[in-house]
């Protein structure tokens, strides 16, 4: 506009310098008689020339002006386009000017605000990414390292931009990237300078649409605190297990010693009937003793394997009463049962088959003793039957070993049934997981 009003100006100018000359040239014959005529012919010819040159030289200068208040505006707006694709998406622009550019300005200055708000930049993600606990490793398909966050580089004691380029595998004791394993693969970290670490590195495809495809994301979380908990913890109960483990096994020897106490003292007694109470209790002290024994030898201290016990239990009752015109039985399920439950179910055990032993078949009769054992459903049903002389042959009036069976069936919190048809059949039904 400024260099359309400078020409016009120069041009109208022009035009009536011309016109003035070509009249004083046209007219000069005319002029010598009439000098002052010509003197002010001269002085609008200088007149119209000097008003030309100004009006040019001031739409010169506009021009010039105006030029370089537009080149500094486009020079803002190049600068904010530059910040934008940077990453800078808050940047916004100030133009003076209420014209086409003021516009262009504030059009750039909604659409920073729209993606600022709808885009993360790259410094906020960084930043996100380097306030990270875990180790993050960005790696490509010949498993090098392209980017690392700040935890990374301080657990391996290097830049992250040193870490670029090096082979993840080289900073592992194992290459986390070579285990055909699924899920996190647990290793030890290797820095130059620094101490150990055993991390879990997770392992995940970069979904995205500018990513080579094989590019990995790797975390690798520090688990070195919560291994040696573990191991503090380990040693601990091993500890305890040994503990555990020789006080079955001074609990069985004292039981054993009481056991040949007993023996010892009824060697001295003279009656029957005494002697054979002091076998009872002897065989209650080796039924408790053989808990303590199988606990002492096994993995589980605080589990029994009943049916293994119910088979060393009736050797020994069958090799003390000494009958060999009796035969047993027994079906038993491989159902563990704690020490609580275990030791007064033997006890019950004991105490049954004894009393079939003693009164079921008298004067050398011949029968079987069954004992069964079943669990299903948090149940458990121990029976001892025998096929003797029957209700006479349970004898209840005043005797101990048949008042332990109930309470010892009170204890385990269940409940007591008898058969007396075709001998003796005693049940006992108890819950295997009376806390529930």
């Amino acid at each position: 506009m400024v260099i359309g009003l400078a020409l016009g100006t120069v041009v109208m100018g022009s035009v009536a310098g011309l016109a003035l000359w070509y009249v004083q040239v046209g007219a000069t014959p005319f002029l010598a008689e009439a000098p002052e005529l010509d003197t002010l012919l001269r002085r609008s010819l200088w007149l119209v020339g000097g008003v030309t040159g100004v009006l040019a030289l001031g739409a010169a200068a506009a021009g010039h002006w105006l030029l370089a208040s537009f080149r500094q505006s486009l020079q803002v707006l190049q600068d904010a386009v530059e910040q934008v694709r940077t990453g800078r998406l808050d940047a916004q622009v100030s133009v003076d000017p209420d014209d086409e550019l003021r516009r262009l300005a504030r059009a750039l200055d909604q659409m920073t605000t729209t993606l600022s708000q709808q885009t993360v930049s790259r410094d906020y993600l960084q930043a996100v990414l380097d306030s990270m606990a875990e180790l993050l490793f960005v790696v490509d398909t010949d498993g090098r390292i392209r980017r690392a966050n700040a935890a990374a580089a301080q657990a391996l004691g290097r830049s992250a931009s040193a870490l670029r380029g090096t082979a993840l595998g080289n900073h592992f004791d194992i290459d986390p990237l070579a285990s055909s394993a699924e899920g996190p693969v647990e290793c030890t970290l290797t820095p130059t300078d620094g101490p150990e670490r055993t991390v879990l590195v997770s392992r995940s495809a970069l979904e995205r649409a500018d990513a080579t495809q094989g590019t990995l994301v790797c975390v690798a979380q520090d688990i070195s605190e919560r291994k040696a908990a573990e191991e503090k913890l380990r040693r601990s109960l091993e500890e305890k297990e040994v503990l555990l483990h020789e006080i079955h096994h001074r609990v069985k020897n004292n039981l054993q010693v009481i056991s040949s106490l007993l023996n010892a003292q009824a060697r001295d007694v003279e009656s029957p009937a005494i002697e054979d109470r002091f076998t009872e209790t002897q065989d209650r002290i080796r039924s408790m003793a053989s808990i303590h024994e199988q606990l002492y030898q096994s993995d589980d201290l605080a589990r029994i394997e009943f049916d293994a016990y119910l088979e060393g239990l009736l050797d020994d009752l069958f090799r003390s009463h000494r009958t060999a015109h009796i035969d047993r039985t027994l079906a038993a399920d491989t159902q563990p049962l704690s020490v609580d439950q275990a030791i007064p179910s033997g006890l019950i055990v004991n105490e049954l088959v004894t009393n079939a032993l003693e009164h079921a078949f008298p004067e050398g009769r011949s029968g079987t003793v069954a004992v069964t054992f079943r669990a299903d459903e948090g149940t458990a049903r121990l029976t001892v039957a025998d096929d003797g002389r029957g209700a006479d042959g349970l004898d209840e009036n005043g005797r101990l070993g048949l008042r332990l069976v109930h309470g010892l069936t009170r204890q385990l919190r269940g409940t007591l049934s008898t058969d007396l048809d075709d001998g003796v059949t005693v049940t006992i039904a108890f819950p295997t997981n009376p806390s529930n």
